[in-house]
């Protein structure tokens, strides 16, 4: 690239008005161009007249506006079983069940059986889906190919309230859990489902979502938060890592069905050099498993194995008592 004084000297010893005309007609998106007229502005030129050339083509070409929109998020939260008859509810939680195709597809290559009427594919959707509240954040700017607003987050959240209509939570397929939900006290809010587009994986999409999480729990009068962080087999020996998270509380929580022996012959995550064990961020993990670690909660000792997705499942129980002080801002 030719550097900005040669050009500018360039202009004054030809004089050349027309070359300014040219330069200020080129993309204004364009970083170095957008740097170079505003440096031409700038330069003291010798010829005044140059430089009054320059100013009235230069000013419209910087005052395009920029083509790319910023989003526009408006997170929705809709509750299916108070719902289940309205259309707007059932268009909602379509759009939820197609990014989470979307994105565990991806994540996982599982193929879903849940199809939909209004679908030109397979969905993931279960009969939970009936009974949970589901928080769907949208950038109202875009729109998916079904022409509905583009929906780049969810999660659906189950209380117990909701888990006895449903005959029990989620996590207690994977996990025994009888004597912990027993001997709390609280009402307690199962997050699952939970995935983000991948084009806006961001914190802004995350904080909408935890907004939205934090309400439905305010309004549920919730203590505590549990739910299973899915790990992609590939990622390592998930249970190697449980070992290692010396700082975490273990739960003696029984798993319904353990990890296959040769799915344990993956990367061995101890073994993994320049690797501190103690802290997850070096690891190839979900971000929301990590984040759980980092706002201080317990684990179950075991990993289950889901032959659906094919992952490891990590128990997750997060009692708002146990929420570090730096993220309680979560929880409000």
């Amino acid at each position: 690239m030719t550097d900005f004084v040669e050009q500018t000297n360039f202009v004054e010893q030809n004089n050349g008005a027309k070359l300014y005309e040219d330069i200020a007609t080129y993309p204004v998106d364009s970083l170095f161009n957008t740097q170079l007229i505003a440096q031409l502005l700038a330069h003291n030129f010798t010829d005044m007249a140059v430089v009054e050339t320059l100013v009235p083509l230069v000013k419209p070409t910087l005052s395009r506006p920029s083509t790319r929109q910023r989003p526009l998020f408006n997170s929705v939260i809709i509750n299916v079983s108070e719902d289940k008859f309205s259309l707007q509810t059932e268009q909602h939680l379509l759009n939820a069940q197609r990014l989470r195709t979307l994105t565990f597809t991806q994540a996982f290559s599982v193929s879903f059986a849940g199809f939909h009427p209004s679908s030109e594919q397979p969905l993931d959707r279960d009969d939970f889906d009936n009974y949970c509240t589901h928080v769907v954040v949208y950038d109202e700017t875009k729109q998916d190919s079904f022409g509905q607003p583009l929906a780049v987050a969810t999660t659906r959240l189950l209380d117990k309230n909701g888990a006895i209509k449903a005959g029990q939570f989620y996590s207690e397929h994977e996990f025994r859990l009888g004597r912990l939900l027993d001997d709390y006290p609280y009402n307690v809010l199962e997050i699952g489902r939970t995935c983000v587009h991948p084009d806006y994986r961001g914190i802004t999409t995350i904080n909408h979502l935890w907004e939205s999480i934090a309400a439905v729990a305010k309004a549920y009068n919730v203590n505590a938060f549990m739910g299973c962080a899915s790990v992609p087999m590939e990622e390592g020996n998930v249970q190697n890592w449980l070992d290692y998270q010396l700082d975490s509380t273990k739960l003696d929580v029984k798993v319904t069905r353990k990890l296959p022996e040769d799915k344990l012959s993956a990367i061995d995550l101890a073994q993994v050099a320049d690797v501190d064990l103690a802290n997850p961020q070096n690891f190839a993990l979900p971000a929301l498993l990590k984040m759980y670690v980092k706002m201080g909660c317990s684990l179950g000792a075991a990993a289950c194995y889901d032959p659906e997705f094919d992952c490891a499942d990590v128990f997750v129980w997060l009692p708002f008592e146990q929420v570090k002080p730096r993220y309680q801002h979560y929880l409000h």
